[in-house]
């Protein structure tokens, strides 16, 4: 079945994930905490969701804390700078599979495989830039 569409929308893109995972009756993946869980695909996928929504709601917090971060202690900036970066790094794939999912290119293999694991790290790092922003 040939499926041709346009994706305009992150979350078009994240039902879409959705879709392509449906093959897989369970993913298995960590939760931010570090539990191991077992989930339905439709679990995960709301679960993919939720990161999505709250690592770019965190993203526009920094934006908007941007003036605040002048006046932050050196020591807090650094640590905020770093804790961004590594966020960044960590959400990469997640928003690297919304963005081939918008540009209509077919989701790799590997940037498949690597959800189940790249998803609660994104959402470990963005909870850790989150406590920090003044």
């Amino acid at each position: 079945m040939d499926l041709a569409f346009t994706i305009k929308h992150p979350l078009q893109a994240l039902f879409f994930l959705s879709l392509l995972l449906s093959a897989c009756t369970t993913v298995t993946t960590r939760k931010s905490t570090g539990e191991e869980v077992v989930m339905s695909q439709q679990e995960f996928s709301k679960y993919v969701e939720e990161v999505f929504r709250h690592h770019n709601q965190v993203m526009a917090e920094l934006m908007a804390a941007s003036t605040d971060r002048i006046d932050q202690l050196a020591a807090e900036s650094n640590e905020l700078d770093k804790a961004e970066k590594d966020m960044v790094r960590a959400c990469e794939p997640l928003n690297e599979m919304v963005t081939e999912t918008l540009s209509g290119e077919s989701l790799s293999l590997k940037l498949k495989m690597t959800l189940a694991e790249a998803v609660p790290t994104c959402d470990k790092a963005t909870n850790r830039v989150e406590d920090l922003i003044p």
